[in-house]
């Protein structure tokens, strides 16, 4: 079975191993045996972790400022192949594949608490995976518990700057939270099992699912939609309306929100006329908030990389943690009747060509006050 695969790709022209230095085979190898699979990484944020326009914007912006040695840095998650073979090239095939499928299945195991030499890579073309080997494979396979646990997600989801501030911890959240011990791992939500998709072309098995390879995240809508409870309740007191707005992490197993601390929960309340006329809002931001050495607050990605000194303040909320905000309000006189809408937006801003700001709303509730007693 290896041989005629073998004599198949390079009848084909694929290349077993598309960089010599680092010895991790093309993404073009396993496309030509695992195309669903293929089909959801390439547009995966993993995919993408290098071409993605927003990455490439800040990439290129660290090199002009700081200069080139300075990405390095970011090839370790970003292009793990250039990184290997220490190639800062921003135009080599090394970095386009960005976190290619050799990669993850090479790491045979890793070196926790060493987050500069993280993964270990077997590079003799055994593929290592969360499922025991087909009959027959085309390659050796070796199945590794390791790929079914959120640890082997840390080396590139925790991460300090060059002053020793943490940017990433989500794993850290994960850890700190219930779900470790229910055996609830990152791969359970980010990587859930797909039907009616095969994990090899052509599988005579019975078996036609895999583990989602879009690692759907903070940009996956079924992800946001499920991870917050929205409750919310109003009270009026003659002319003063209370508003209660209670929001759970239902189902997240990290800090809402998690990652680079650009992004934010936004919890925005407003009463309206039943016509859909603004009379009055109210507004509460969470997030982790960088300062540099001056007490100044960071915005810019680049600058939390390398300026942030210290985090300012954090109150994201943690996993099965719910937080509860009060807002007042007063009924003007020539309103009768409002609507109460409650809406929680995950926000975060992206630079292209220029700064652009991204709103998803997470939930929303909607109180008319006919139903308030």
């Amino acid at each position: 079975m290896w041989r005629s695969i073998l004599v198949a790709l390079l009848i084909l022209g694929i290349p077993l191993t598309a960089h010599a230095g680092s010895g991790l085979a093309s993404f073009k190898a396993c496309r030509a045996c695992h195309s669903d699979i293929f089909e959801l990484w390439k547009h995966s944020l993993h995919g993408q972790s290098y071409s993605d326009p927003p990455f490439q914007a800040a990439y290129m912006k660290l090199m002009l400022d700081v200069g080139r040695d300075s990405t390095r840095l970011c090839l370790r998650c970003h292009a793990p192949s250039a990184y290997i073979e220490n190639d800062s090239d921003p135009n080599s095939q090394a970095a386009a594949e960005g976190i290619s499928c050799a990669f993850c299945h090479s790491v045979s195991s890793i070196n926790e608490g060493n987050h500069d030499d993280y993964y270990n890579l077997d590079t003799s073309g055994t593929v290592y995976g969360p499922y025991p080997p087909g009959t027959p494979a085309g390659h050796l396979v070796v199945e590794s518990d390791l790929h079914r646990q959120s640890r082997f997600c840390a080396g590139c989801h925790e991460f300090a700057n060059v002053n020793g501030v943490m940017l990433l911890e989500t794993y850290s959240e994960w850890k700190a939270s219930p779900y470790p011990n229910n055996n609830v791992n990152c791969q359970n939500c980010h990587m859930p099992i797909m039907y009616d998709l095969k994990m090899v072309d052509n599988q005579n098995s019975s078996d036609h699912y895999v583990t989602a390879h879009e690692f759907r995240g903070g940009h996956s809508a079924i992800n946001l939609a499920h991870a917050v409870k929205l409750e919310t309740h109003a009270a009026r007191v003659g002319r003063t309306v209370n508003v209660e707005v209670t929001i759970t992490n239902a189902e997240s197993g990290h800090k809402l929100p998690t990652g680079i601390p650009i992004r934010k929960l936004v919890l925005n309340v407003v009463m309206k006329t039943p016509q859909g006329a603004e009379i009055a809002s109210g507004r509460k931001v969470y997030r982790k908030v960088l300062c540099d050495k001056y007490g100044a607050i960071i915005e810019n990605v680049i600058e939390m990389f390398v300026s942030a000194t210290r985090v300012f303040a954090d109150n994201r909320i943690a996993p099965k943690e719910s937080r509860t905000e009060h807002f007042t309000f007063e009924l003007p006189e020539w309103a009768s009747h409002f609507v109460i809408e409650a809406a929680l937006n995950y926000e975060y801003s992206r630079p292209v060509l220029t700064e652009e700001s991204i709103s998803i709303e997470m939930a929303k509730n909607i109180i008319n006050s006919k139903s308030i007693n």
